[in-house]
């Protein structure tokens, strides 16, 4: 299969173009560099030309000579045992400098398989695997970019990062530009920025508003002071990031998204749906199943659900499948998009945005009478009414190929997620706060979690718990409490049921110990600070002060050491666990 020819008219002059370079010329009124305005303005003029041209280019895109095949089961890619392999080796002598013995009392098996959820943990050097959801995972995707892993310390070059460049907010016009203008390079800026918006759209799919706010995403967070370097073209490609973690030498990253499965909007076409004498009956009985939230993985190797299950070479991500084959080739999309999707709050369901609105109103009167108006309307229009009321999404989500698309080969094909040929990825934060379906990942064995949570709900357990709950009904876990006296580190064990109340996951195998440890209020920091209370730490601000960032630093750093021993203490237990199932030749659960 030969790379597409892309015949398809595209133009800077769709809407969302002409939007935001009217907003930029606007901008060159006040901005203090006329001239560096103009090379943004000019950037956009050319932007369609020369995204065009290189769509067939397999020096910057080698992933167009390849074809990729989609994965029907949940063992682990080929790249990822390796990595496993390699990461334990590579964190050996850390390990053995961590729980305080010599390197040779530490066999690589008895390793625990730590994953680290957010950030601010002293365990780089003795994790495996570091999972980001919803904003989470912005930041993650900046570690692995040039932008850190160009200089000695990474995180110490992130966090510098987040001080300096985050004083306006993605959507103020003075702050994309001047952003553009500082860079070595505007034209190759704007390029790598809204250039994905343009390979999208020639792949036939229709852009979103959620699209676009990736992109202004992407200008904030992924382009770095010289944009012409080879390293930030390879900032914009997760399968890129490959090159940070093989041989070990870093964690593995896990970004994750969720597609809402809304059983009234599967369809078959009129040709698939002729198969069936009784299909309007059979469609009537579907429609009325509950919606929920199918989760996807987003990783350096692989992009997948083990749901379905069904995986893809991250590079083939946006081109279209069909009977599990790619059908054309085009470019690997955008990190800035996948990004966007990850963290697009703004595009969740009505029912979301209703629980968000009752998670943050105090208790009293007002709350209740509000809530008993919204019962009372819901009873009125009836349980199948509400169900598409809710599970209506007022800003659309991005669409994408489902790569999952008639993967069964033989017809008659059901209703059901995989015979949609598009789907509709969106932050995952409305399902749990925690990337807890691909860290139990059935062949992934990790024994503990390290779970940072930032997300607005961190003061509320009754959330928490409420969300921990669906998940291991669904996954098959049993949460019992095993120390909460330590409010800045809540430890469960999640033990296996062997059951699942999801008719496609499969039951949970492998045990494992939760650390939660929420970002709340330290009086040691600052009595003040409530971080889901205040302003420009809740879930839409997107621009901070120095200040701002040093205060939450501090904070998490502080709540850290609140929980470093406990944690410590359950890694070393662990590992002397599993050290004393494989000398007497027993299973460690």
């Amino acid at each position: 299969m030969k790379p597409n020819n892309y015949n398809v008219m595209i133009t800077t002059q769709h809407p969302w173009f002409k939007e935001i370079k009217e907003a930029i010329e606007h901008e060159a009124h006040s901005f203090h560099s006329i001239k560096a305005d103009g090379r943004v303005l000019k950037a956009f003029d050319d932007l369609d030309d020369k995204v065009i041209e290189k769509l067939n280019d397999t020096t910057l895109y080698p992933e167009l000579e390849w074809d990729a095949t989609v994965r029907n089961n949940n063992d682990l890619s080929e790249g990822e045992i390796k990595f496993i392999h390699d990461r334990k080796l590579f964190i050996r002598e850390a390990f053995a400098k961590y729980v305080g013995v010599d390197i040779s009392e530490i066999h690589v098996d008895d390793i625990p398989v730590i994953a680290i959820i957010g950030s601010e943990s002293g365990l780089y050097d003795c994790g495996v695997y570091l999972a980001g959801l919803s904003g989470s995972c912005w930041t993650l995707g900046q570690l692995y970019t040039s932008i850190a892993q160009s200089h000695e310390n990474p995180i110490q070059a992130l966090v510098e990062f987040h001080r300096t460049k985050l004083s306006h907010s993605i959507f103020n016009p003075h702050g994309l530009v001047e952003g553009f203008a500082e860079t070595s390079d505007p034209q190759t800026a704007v390029e790598l920025v809204f250039g994905s918006l343009i390979r999208k759209k020639a792949t036939g799919i229709k852009l979103s508003i959620i699209d676009v706010y990736s992109t202004l995403l992407a200008a904030k967070i992924l382009i770095d002071k010289d944009p012409t370097k080879q390293l930030q073209f390879g900032d914009f490609k997760l399968s890129e990031q490959r090159k940070y973690i093989d041989g070990g030498k870093n964690l593995m990253p896990l970004y994750v998204s969720t597609y809402h499965n809304r059983p009234w909007e599967d369809t078959l076409n009129a040709e698939e749906a002729a198969l069936f004498p009784n299909y309007e009956e059979m469609y009537e009985i579907h429609k009325m199943k509950k919606d929920y939230y199918q989760w996807y993985e987003f990783n350096p190797y692989e992009i997948g659900c083990d749901e379905t299950p069904a995986w893809i070479p991250s590079w083939a991500f946006g081109r279209k499948f069909e009977l599990g084959k790619n059908v054309e080739r085009f470019p690997e999309q955008s990190l800035g998009l996948l990004l966007g999707i990850m963290g697009a709050a703004p595009s969740a369901s009505l029912q979301s945005e209703i629980r968000a609105l009752e998670e943050v109103l105090p208790e009293g009167k007002f709350k209740d009478e509000l809530r008993n108006l919204y019962d009372e309307a819901m009873e009125i229009i009836g349980t199948q009414k509400q169900k598409v009321i809710e599970g209506y999404h007022p800003i659309p989500q991005p669409y994408n190929y489902n790569f999952s698309y008639h993967l069964n080969p033989t017809p008659p094909y059901k209703l059901g997620p995989a015979n949609n040929e598009m789907t509709y990825f969106g932050d995952a934060g409305v399902s749990n706060d925690f990337p807890m379906y691909p860290v139990t990942h059935p062949n992934r064995k990790v024994d503990i979690v390290i779970g940072f949570d930032c997300s607005a709900a961190a003061i509320n357990t009754e959330v928490f718990e409420k969300k921990q709950e669906i998940f291991c009904k669904r996954r098959g876990y049993n949460k019992i409490t095993r120390d909460v006296t330590n409010e800045y580190c809540e430890v469960y064990d999640f033990i296996p049921t062997g059951k699942t109340s999801d008719e496609f996951l499969t039951p949970a195998q492998k045990q494992f110990v939760l650390c939660y440890i929420p970002f709340r209020k330290n009086d040691k920091v600052d009595p003040n600070f409530i971080p889901s209370k205040t302003l420009f730490s809740t879930l839409f601000n997107f621009s901070y002060t120095t200040d701002q960032v040093d205060l939450m630093n501090n904070l998490a750093k502080a709540n850290w050491l609140e929980s470093e021993n406990q944690v410590k203490g359950i890694i070393i237990d662990t590992w002397k666990k599993k050290r004393h199932a494989r000398l007497n030749g027993i299973n460690f659960p």
